[in-house]
């Protein structure tokens, strides 16, 4: 059973890496236009390309993991092995226990990445703040007059040699029409509050009003990105549990010979992982607590068991409708 195995683990790597390359491609898309602009430095888009590295390697391991052992039962199906296993006693669950060792390394490496990308995702104004530094960063390293913008935000970085930066915005986010500059500055998690170091307001009008301040905290300030309301470690947890499952009922069902084409199994393999990734999707635009996303490894395994029913039920119609 050595075949079945390493058939599994070989599919489930290919199937991943094929979804991680147009995740990769799709995230290239977003980005080029920061990459193709002269007044975002790399540096500053790279925290953004981080996210979107992690974003598609998780869907990928999260989607190429049940698909890949699926197609590997399917393979053990169509050679004959697994009729031979079963006239021999052993069960389908049986068969797809031997796949536990790779299993942990995959759920173990979902788990990891998903931390990374949680991580990120339910504190955006953490990567914001990111930015901001290292633009500033590469702001006092210019040989020439120049502006850094900042992606995200309404925030321009004023770079000048032998000048410290200046950062600049019309309100930086807020509704007011006055225009801010800092020295620097800090975004809460949630981007509902903004720290600025050294800052200078000034109010147009009929009567210009001006105000420095050696730090402005800006509170209840509309968000510019919704943060996650899903824990990185519960993601984490979660997205390993429900491709787990996913794995393990997907090849189960192939071999019970719920589908006899490989269309049916790519099918099983798929449909949990989406339906977990739509769930959460769903979630985390509620804001409900985290204990609600329990309900994703659950939603993920009656997915992959109602579609291994309903493919069943087809075939065995199709059986009759032929007779």
């Amino acid at each position: 059973m050595e075949g079945f195995a390493r058939s599994a683990r070989n599919a489930s790597l290919v199937a991943t890496g094929a979804i991680a390359m147009v995740g990769v491609v799709a995230g290239a898309v977003r980005l080029l236009p920061w990459v193709l602009d002269p007044s975002v430095p790399w540096a500053v888009a790279a925290p953004f390309a981080r996210g979107l590295a992690a974003v598609a390697l998780e869907a990928a391991l999260f989607l190429g993991w049940p698909v890949g052992c699926a197609l590997a039962a399917f393979r053990l199906v169509e050679s004959g092995e697994a009729r031979v296993l079963q006239s021999l006693g052993e069960r389908p669950g049986t068969t797809v226990a031997r796949l536990a060792p790779q299993a942990l390394a995959l759920a173990a490496a979902l788990a990891a990445v998903a931390l990374v990308y949680g991580s990120d995702a339910s504190a955006p104004g953490r990567v914001a703040t990111e930015l901001v530094s290292r633009a500033r960063a590469s702001c006092a390293a210019v040989r020439s007059p120049t502006t850094y913008a900042i992606p995200f935000t309404e925030m321009t970085w004023l770079c000048a040699p032998g000048r410290e930066p200046r950062l600049v915005g019309s309100s930086l986010g807020t509704a007011s029409a006055a225009v801010i500059t800092a020295k620097d500055a800090r975004i809460a998690g949630d981007f509902r509050v903004l720290e600025l170091d050294d800052a200078r307001v000034l109010f147009p009008g009929p009567l210009t009003v001006a105000m420095h301040v050696a730090t402005l905290s800006m509170h209840g300030m509309a968000p510019w990105a919704r943060a996650s309301n899903l824990p990185a470690p519960l993601r984490a947890v979660l997205f390993a549990l429900s491709a787990w499952l996913a794995a393990w009922l997907a090849a189960y069902s192939v071999l019970r010979r719920a589908t006899h084409t490989r269309l049916g199994a790519l099918l099983l393999g798929a449909v949990g992982p989406l339906a977990a990734l739509g769930l959460v999707r769903v979630l985390e635009r509620r804001d409900v607590a985290p204990l609600a996303f329990a309900l994703v490894p659950v939603a993920c395994a009656a997915a992959v068991i109602l579609a291994a029913e309903l493919l069943s039920r087809l075939r065995h119609t199709g059986r009759a409708a032929s007779k």
